[in-house]
Formats: structure tokens, C-alpha cells, sequence
């Protein structure tokens, strides 16, 4: 039997107002209905009210779904057993979740790039075995990275800049070299030490700065980096050779997986891989209204949307692309309905050989095959160039750069924060190049013509014409000097 004197410390929170019912009576009831005490068994009600302490304030404010405040239902002898119920049945689950420091440094590495990682690791190697190098031929003593100070940086960082070398003794590109210096200083910011010697209003770091400065223009006079190799766009033909050739279309589950792939690359401006490979069917809605049939895409994290503190006034992809060409949209409403009866909602599913239509299996393609799907497609057609994933996202940008859409409105399908990054992914055609090249050269190169004149003489030569001629070959003039002179050779009439 429940002791009354356990809740005495309600009356410090009951509002005795509430339709005249005193805690005196709630009590009497709680102790004379044997089914209260069943159901509460080992909990008192001291310690539900412990847990669930009224705050009317807060529950104005916020509206939880699990929470449970006395204040809200009118409390009765006959529904305080239900109410005590519901209480009970709240303790089981929390409106926070909790974590400990490993979880959160675990979440913080879990959002980190990979390529962003390996930078980092890379560049700290580098550094590591230049120092230890250094040190064992020089007998210096060049402190830890995590030890530099100001004038260390000044003094050892700016030979490393000019000393480091790859690893077949060849120099790094100005870019790389730049790179390699900015996964040092990601390394410091981690660790908690706070030196940004690519600051430009630090003073302190302005002699590294200027070495690694002259050690850039150096390589890029020596002709070092000047060059990039980039993917090539498809062009008009090529991509009417991949439908004719069968690689793009929906005869074989091979070819749809192309068609999907090189599309969403096309027409949403996606990147090579990590966009791909994290694409899921949910992302995709086909429909159709006054303007006709649509597909529209809603994009998530990628890498120029991260979704992070710093890009709270961005927003991820959100496309809707009208088709002109009904065919491609039953490829799409065809592949929907293939992957969308399989578990999960990965995009790319591994497609099947089947001699019964296209089939796709439930296992998602792997990352190196989706990686190669551009290079091995444009090898099959026999199409000659450089042709990687970033052809797709640079077909959109060029493509849309030749018909003269604004640039803003390229940024927005390919997902370029600035106009500087989607200039590199544009390519003039070449046409338009071979036009560039007519207006540049001359029309005609003039050519001076000789002056040409019929002589009629008879056809016996002379007997003067014959001592001339006879006297060709004697040497003429052999000491004679001939300076300013004139010479007016013509045929005597």
C-alpha cells in the first residue's frame, strides 16, 4: 500500500483551482483502487512526478510529441490511472539524443572529404620526409611541423617550398606546390595552432609568401604546369554516334545504365563520381502539366554544397527540366519502373545480361565501375580524345555556353559557386573556333608577281647572242667590287 506522506511535495506544484478536485481526494482514489496498484507496481508516484515536473511555459513554447504534462487533461479520480499510464509509458523514450566526445569528433571526421583527408595526409609525408632528408644530409635541426613558430615558418617553410621535389626528382607544378602548402596549414589549424602563413594581411609570413611566390613564377617560366589535360566534352555527332552505335538507349540494361548515367551528367550539371554514387531514385519525380512532360531533381550534400555553417544562404539542387524528346523520358519512366521494385533506393543498380529484357540486380554498381562509364563508353564507340566522368558536367556547361544561355543560369544547373569555376568547365565548338581562326588570319597572303614579256626574235640567233652565250660560263667581274649600284636589265627593240 502506497504511503500518502511520499507526495506531500505536490503541493508545491498542484494548482488547487483545477475543478475543485484536492490532492487529499486523488490520493484517497489512488489507494482505494486495487488496479492503481497493480499497474504502478515498484514506480511510486513521487518519482513520475520527479521526471515529469509541470512547465507550462515551455510547453506553450514547444510542442514535443511523447511529452506528458498533468496540466493539459483535467485530472479525476476515474482517468488518473490513464494519465499515470501514458507517464509511464513516456519514460521509455527521450526527445534528446545524447553523445559522448568520441561521438562527436566521430561526426565531425564523418562530413570531412576524403579527398580533403588524403590532401592532408599527403602533405604532411611530404613535409615529414623533406625534414628528415634535410636533416640527415645537412646536419640541421628543423623543429616538428607542430612546433613552428613565425620564423620558423620564414625560415625552413620557404626552403621547402623551393626544395621539395616529387618523388621521380622532377619539380611540382606551381598549383600542386600551392596545394601542398595549404594541406600544412590545414594540418596546424587541427591541431590547434593558429599560424595562417597564406594570410595576406599577416605580416609576419611576408617573406615565406614571397618565396613561395618566385618559386611559382620560376616553374611556370620553365614551362613547368602550364598545360592541363581536361576532359572533352561530347559533341553534337558524337552523342548521335552513341545512339546509333547502341550505347545509349534502352535495348540492353547496359545501354540504359549509360543513358542514365551520361543524362543526369548532362542535364543536372552532376560530377564525375561522389554525386553519382550517392544518387537515390527518391531524388527523381517525373510528372506532367501545361508546358509538358518534366523530370525535376532535388540534389543533397555534393561538393560545392555542403550544407555547413559557412553556406547557410545556400540551397542544394533543385532542377525541373522540360523534355523535348519523348523518348528520353519513357527511358527514365522505363528505368523507374525496373529499379523501383528492388530493395532500397539506390539509383544505379548492376545491370544484368538477360536474354528475358532488361533486368537490373538489387546489388548498386560499385564505385571504380561507375567511375569508368564515360571512358568505357566513347572507347566502345570507337570516339578518339580524352572522355572521363567530368565529360558529362562539362557537356552540360558548353553546351548551354554555345547557345547562349546567361552564365548565372549555367551556375545553376551545374552547381558553380563562382563565375571564375564554370569558365574552365566551358568550351568554345569548333566552329566557333574555326571562325576565330578565318577573322585572325588574312583573306589572301599576297604574293608579288613577276612581270612577264613575250620577246619575238627570229629564231636564229645572232651572232653577238652567240658570243654571250658562248662566254656564259667565264667568270665575270672576279675582282670587281660593286656597292650601291642599280641594275636595269631589259630587251633592246
Amino acid at each position: 500500500m502506497m504511503d500518502v506522506t511520499e507526495i506531500d511535495f505536490l503541493e508545491a506544484h498542484w494548482d488547487n483551482t483545477v475543478d475543485d478536485v484536492t490532492l487529499s481526494q486523488i490520493c484517497n482514489d489512488i489507494e482505494n483502487e486495487n488496479t492503481a496498484v497493480e499497474k504502478l507496481e515498484d514506480l511510486s508516484l513521487s518519482q513520475v512526478m520527479d521526471m515529469y515536473e509541470v512547465n507550462a511555459e515551455m510547453d506553450k513554447m514547444i510542442d514535443t510529441p511523447g511529452s506528458f504534462d498533468l496540466m493539459e487533461v483535467e485530472i479525476t479520480p476515474e482517468n488518473v490511472i490513464e494519465q499515470l499510464e501514458k507517464a509511464l509509458d513516456s519514460l521509455h523514450t527521450s526527445r534528446y539524443s545524447f553523445v559522448d566526445d568520441a561521438s562527436v569528433g566521430t561526426l565531425i571526421k564523418s562530413t570531412e572529404s576524403k579527398n580533403t583527408r588524403k590532401n592532408t595526409n599527403w602533405s604532411i609525408a611530404t613535409f615529414n620526409d623533406w625534414r628528415g632528408e634535410r636533416m640527415m644530409k645537412t646536419n640541421c635541426a628543423i623543429p616538428e611541423l607542430l612546433n613552428f613558430t613565425a620564423m620558423d615558418i620564414n625560415q625552413w617553410l620557404s626552403k621547402f617550398a623551393i626544395e621539395t621535389r616529387r618523388k621521380d626528382g622532377k619539380p611540382y607544378p606551381p598549383r600542386t606546390l600551392y596545394i601542398l602548402c595549404v594541406g600544412l596549414l590545414r594540418c596546424l589549424r587541427e591541431n590547434g595552432v593558429n599560424l595562417n602563413f597564406l594570410d595576406e594581411r599577416d605580416s609576419r609570413f611576408y617573406e615565406f609568401r614571397r618565396a613561395l611566390s618566385a618559386r611559382m613564377i620560376e616553374l611556370t617560366a620553365q614551362g613547368v604546369g602550364t598545360t592541363t589535360k581536361q576532359a572533352e566534352p561530347i559533341s553534337k555527332e558524337t552523342e548521335k554516334h552513341l545512339w546509333d552505335k547502341g550505347l545509349l538507349g534502352k535495348t540492353t540494361a547496359k545501354s540504359m545504365t549509360n543513358t542514365m548515367f551520361y543524362y543526369n551528367s548532362k542535364l543536372f550539371g552532376l560530377r564525375g563520381v561522389d554525386e553519382h554514387k550517392h544518387l537515390n531514385t527518391d531524388q527523381f519525380d517525373l510528372g506532367v502539366d501545361q508546358r509538358g512532360k518534366y523530370i525535376t531533381f532535388n540534389g543533397r550534400a555534393s561538393k560545392t554544397y555542403k550544407g555547413g555553417l559557412n553556406q547557410r544562404h545556400l540551397s542544394a539542387k533543385n532542377i525541373k527540366h522540360y523534355f523535348q524528346n519523348d523518348e528520353l523520358y519513357e527511358i527514365y519512366e522505363y528505368y523507374f519502373q525496373l529499379v523501383g521494385s528492388l530493395k532500397g533506393n539506390c539509383f544505379y543498380r548492376r545491370p544484368l545480361d538477360s536474354k528475358n529484357g532488361v533486368k537490373f540486380g538489387e546489388q548498386p554498381i560499385g564505385v571504380n565501375k561507375l567511375s569508368s562509364i564515360m571512358k568505357t563508353m566513347c572507347a566502345d564507340a570507337g570516339v578518339e580524345g580524352y572522355f572521363t566522368n567530368h565529360s558529362g558536367k562539362r557537356t552540360c556547361a558548353t553546351t548551354l555556353y554555345q547557345a547562349g544561355i546567361p552564365e548565372q543560369e549555367i551556375m545553376y544547373r551545374t552547381g558553380h559557386r563562382s563565375v571564375e569555376s564554370v569558365r574552365k568547365y566551358k568550351r568554345a565548338a569548333d566552329d566557333m573556333l574555326k571562325d576565330i581562326s578565318n577573322v585572325l588570319e588574312p583573306e589572301a597572303i599576297p604574293v608579288k608577281k613577276m612581270r612577264c614579256e613575250t620577246v619575238t626574235s627570229p629564231s636564229v640567233t645572232s651572232e653577238n647572242e652567240t658570243d654571250v652565250i658562248s662566254n656564259i660560263n667565264i667568270p665575270c667581274g672576279a675582282h670587281s667590287n660593286f656597292s650601291g649600284c642599280v641594275f636595269h636589265f631589259g630587251t633592246q627593240k
